[in-house]
């Protein structure tokens, strides 16, 4: 779950870069506006719970269902952005997997290679991870990655980013059990200000972070 891990997620801002330069994001009151609305928005009815049911696919072997949800997963991604990082970062972690263990990954290819999230199910369920932790393992992963991204850009203080990740970290427990009552058809959901953004950062003038 490091943000540190070699798949490339401290490369990628998610629409937060662009939200700086037009002055959607200006402080910590704002940056704490805007992640919490992708947190609650976002994890709690896109990327959590399609974990989770990733997960349980993974768990009883069930490849079609993974497959299943990996495309709902890329369909919930609004712009060729958001899908080209959820791709990237699913086959780096394909990559990393079968250094540490390749027998993780046999037979699964095909599905781990598209998406970030059936990746880290298909992990979760071989090394035993029970699924709250693994939700909460990622939370906070998101987390730290798009505090990291505000701090450099605004930029925010050290001591700022710290005090707006723990902020933000005390919801993630609630994000969680919300996310674990939803029944499918409640599963995904539109954020038109990350589209836009994510949509404006791919023709961004100058940028730091990956398009």
């Amino acid at each position: 779950m490091s943000p540190t891990l070699p798949i490339g997620g401290y490369s990628y801002s998610q629409g937060v870069e662009k939200a700086v330069e037009d002055r959607w994001i200006v402080d910590i009151d704002t940056s704490y506006q805007w992640l919490h609305g992708q947190l609650h928005q976002g994890l709690t009815y896109t990327d959590l719970p399609i974990l989770r049911m990733l997960y349980d696919a993974c768990d009883c072997g069930n490849k079609d269902e993974a497959l299943r949800w990996s495309k709902i997963l890329l369909a919930c991604r609004e712009t060729r952005e958001l899908r080209q990082e959820e791709v990237n970062r699913g086959r780096a972690l394909t990559k990393v997997l079968e250094g540490l263990e390749d027998s993780i990954t046999k037979g699964w290819e095909n599905i781990i290679n598209t998406n970030h999230l059936s990746g880290l199910a298909l992990v979760g369920t071989h090394w035993k991870i029970p699924v709250r932790e693994l939700l909460l393992g990622y939370s906070w992963s998101w987390l730290e990655n798009q505090v990291s991204a505000v701090v450099k850009i605004i930029p925010l203080g050290q001591t700022q980013g710290q005090q707006l990740l723990h902020k933000l970290l005390v919801l993630v427990p609630d994000t969680i059990v919300r996310s674990m009552m939803l029944d499918e058809l409640d599963i995904g959901g539109s954020q038109p200000a990350l589209a836009i953004a994510s949509s404006l950062h791919e023709t961004q003038y100058t940028r730091i972070f990956r398009s």
